[in-house]
């Protein structure tokens, strides 16, 4: 009997689906949400302000808000499609196992890039006796919890999480539990007094990680391919014009953390980016230029190297009364985007050359 499905769908029977052997596939959209994830961290890792300035300052806060709103999907996709990836090799590997190489994979790489930020930051403090607020130890704490470098020990931690539960992982009673984990996170850190970046959510993202695994343990993607494509665009837009209202509302009613990744609306914005990527990008990613299988960790290990290049041209530019922090908001766009081009394009350059002499652990 054939499978009847809405007409947002194409027919696909469930049957010959569950006899593809789910390491036999190639799934093009991986590499490209990959890479645009990854475009949305540096996105929102470039700096915005100096230190005595905010958002606040701006001239057109709804304007900024759906700036700055475009590429808060990054994280929440960059969970998913790990934890789809997680789904090809469940019947391959142990928990255990596959919990020992993903850590043995990314440790080594993550200590040698940590070990560089520190001494970059004890060059500058001890050598060029630039004055930091921070010691030497309590700034490899902050860079530890709540830097870019969070992700990591956070998605080690939802990983395990995830493995602790193998023999229900197919259960969407599991799933609803994680869920409502996420919403315990999303409630304190973005809806109260309590609220707080979402580096120290632990548990906030594992949902993702699970849902990501769901969708690949049940072949969903296969009926996500076929979905129709104005609509996945109208609800995408949608949720994107949805989560940068809600990050002005919050503003307006003084909670701390208006452009939270884990606002509601912006949970939504990110699934509904995801099927329209898988939808989207059903060829491989063929390009020069890119590899993001092999460059998308080095970017996210690496792209703060930029940063401070770009902190210290900041300086410069101030002693010629260059001001890059902008309170007229198109012009602040402008120097955001030239901050932003100059990081990616940098750090890519740098993981090119770290992956060409095999230097940093990348592989």
């Amino acid at each position: 009997m054939k499978f009847l499905i809405t007409p947002l769908f194409m027919r696909i029977s469930p049957v010959e689906v569950s006899r593809t052997p789910i390491t036999s596939i190639n799934y093009p959209f991986v590499d490209w949400i990959r890479m645009i994830s990854m475009v949305g961290i540096i996105w929102a890792h470039t700096p915005s302000f100096a230190h005595d300035q905010s958002f606040s300052d701006l001239d057109n806060l709804p304007l900024y808000f759906f700036f700055m709103a475009f590429f808060k999907f990054g994280v929440i996709c960059f969970f998913m499609i790990s934890g789809f990836l997680l789904a090809r090799k469940m019947n391959e590997v142990p928990a255990a196992q596959y919990f020992k190489n993903r850590v043995a994979v990314t440790l080594y790489p993550y200590l040698f890039a940590f070990a560089l930020i520190v001494l970059l930051f004890i060059f500058k403090t001890r050598v060029l006796n630039q004055p930091s607020g921070y010691t030497l130890g309590s700034y490899v704490t902050f860079m530890f919890f709540t830097s870019a470098l969070w992700f990591l020990p956070n998605y080690w931690i939802s990983l395990l999480a995830i493995l602790s539960f193998k023999k229900s992982l197919n259960s969407v009673y599991l799933g609803l539990t994680f869920l409502s984990l996420t919403a315990i996170f999303t409630y304190f850190y973005v809806y109260t007094d309590y609220a707080r970046p979402h580096a120290h959510a632990l548990f906030g993202f594992v949902f993702y990680l699970w849902l990501g695994y769901y969708i690949g343990r049940k072949r969903l993607h296969l009926y996500m391919e076929n979905w129709n494509l104005p609509i996945l665009i109208v609800a995408f837009i949608g949720c994107y014009i949805l989560t940068s209202y809600e990050s002005l509302l919050l503003y307006n009613d003084d909670l701390k953390e208006p452009l939270s990744i884990l606002r509601v609306s912006n949970q939504l914005y990110s699934i509904a980016a995801f099927i329209l990527m898988v939808r989207l990008f059903r060829k491989p990613l063929v390009s020069k230029l890119f590899d993001p299988r092999k460059e998308t960790f080095g970017i996210y290990l690496y792209h703060m190297f930029p940063l401070a290049v770009v902190a210290f041209g900041i300086k410069i530019l101030e002693k010629f009364q260059i001001n890059t922090y902008s309170n007229h908001t198109p012009e602040f766009i402008v120097w955001f985007l030239i901050k932003f081009v100059f990081v990616y394009i940098t750090t890519l350059l740098i993981v090119k050359v770290l992956l060409r002499y095999n230097i940093g652990f990348l592989k």
